[in-house]
């Protein structure tokens, strides 16, 4: 299975985290996006799944919000052993393509890095804005969708693939932890659209 592989810190914007893993998710498959939370078993060695990951992925997304160059992440930057420089210098060992991706924050600059990152602030970067997420991260799947067509569409998918009956129903079953299925009924001229939804907890 092709990846996209989430680099971030959980100290910086978590929730921009999950918004894109569930957004990416929701495109290409859950499967199709590494996020350790999620994509590290219990039980596994999960140093050498994560770096197995980062090698073996598509993409890489730098996720960087307002906190990641704040003096004490940014000091972490320079410790051999911490975990975001390793993914990322793993990803650039493996030419994998590594995207920055900006959560309302500027540009990064190569002196806001230590120098085996530098490379960073010469990659073309997305930003997410918070007023135009929406906008800004199906930009950033179209630019996924583009640059690695190994990864799935939608439709390859049976939990996000929606399926028409003879009676004008359009089923979507997901077994994701949003909704578990949503039918649309009736008239589809606009007359008589009846929806029903069965939410459940994830």
């Amino acid at each position: 299975m092709t990846q996209v592989f989430l680099n971030y810190r959980t100290d910086d914007e978590p929730y921009g985290v999950a918004l894109l893993d569930r957004a990416l998710s929701d495109r290409f498959g859950t499967d199709a996006v590494f996020l350790d939370s999620k994509s590290v078993p219990a039980g596994d060695r999960w140093e050498k799944r994560l770096l197995d990951a980062v090698a073996q992925s598509a993409a890489l997304l730098v996720i960087i919000g307002r906190a990641w160059l704040s003096p004490a992440l940014r000091a972490r930057l320079n410790d051999p052993a911490d975990f975001v420089r390793r993914e990322i210098l793993t990803a650039f060992a493996h030419r994998t393509r590594v995207i920055p991706v900006r959560l309302g924050v500027p540009h990064l600059e190569p002196a806001d890095l230590p120098a085996m990152l530098q490379e960073l602030a010469e990659l073309q970067d997305i930003e997410i804005r918070f007023r135009d997420q929406e906008i800004d991260i199906d930009r950033l799947a179209a630019e996924l969708a583009e640059h690695i067509p190994e990864l799935p569409a939608p439709a390859e998918h049976p939990e996000l693939a929606p399926s028409a009956t003879t009676d004008g129903v359009i089923n979507v079953e997901t077994t994701n932890s949003v909704f578990s299925n949503v039918h649309v009924g009736g008239d589809l001229g606009g007359r008589d659209v009846r929806k029903t939804q069965r939410w459940r907890r994830g």
